[in-house]
């Protein structure tokens, strides 16, 4: 008997996003192998986004998700946010931002400091509460009649 292999479908490397981190880079962003350049001409400066992270698990039988981590990468520091995307075929839909860092120079932290489970049914993600840090909070997700709702969350000390 041969099982069917759970892949994902979409190619979140080479994807269309509605959604961006950074305020001042328009949507779409056309990714192509990860990453997308953007020359704001009112700014004078160049921002980079990148696909940081791709993670895929389910809430419930039937459903495919993702949470994809898009980083802006500015000229010094940058910002990246988790989105959540309901996968079905070939197609993904945007369920809504569920996480996010800003980094700078000297302070914050960076994309990797956005942790992703998903476990009994439940999506949890684990980010940092401000922009230094010190705290960070965990935020559970659950489906509930198709949307993305947010059930608990708790801080808890961050661990250098």
């Amino acid at each position: 008997m041969v099982l069917p292999l759970l892949f994902l479908v979409v190619d979140f490397m080479n994807f269309n996003y509605t959604a961006t981190p950074c305020s001042n880079v328009p949507p779409p962003i056309v990714m192509k192998k990860g990453e997308y350049t953007y020359f704001d001409q009112k700014m004078a400066a160049g921002f980079e986004v990148f696909v940081r992270n791709v993670k895929q698990g389910s809430l419930r039988a039937g459903t495919q998700l993702a949470v994809v981590v898009l980083s802006c990468d500015f000229p010094i520091g940058g910002t990246a946010e988790a989105f959540a995307y309901d996968i079905r075929g070939n197609t993904a839909a945007l369920l809504g931002e569920v996480g996010g860092a800003n980094w700078g120079g000297d302070w914050g932290r960076g994309p990797d400091s956005i942790h992703i489970t998903f476990k009994n049914s439940f999506l949890y993600v684990d980010s940092c509460q401000d922009d230094d840090c010190t705290t960070r909070e965990v935020r559970t997700y659950a489906l509930r009649d198709g949307k993305l709702v947010k059930v608990y969350v708790q801080t808890h000390k961050a661990n250098d």
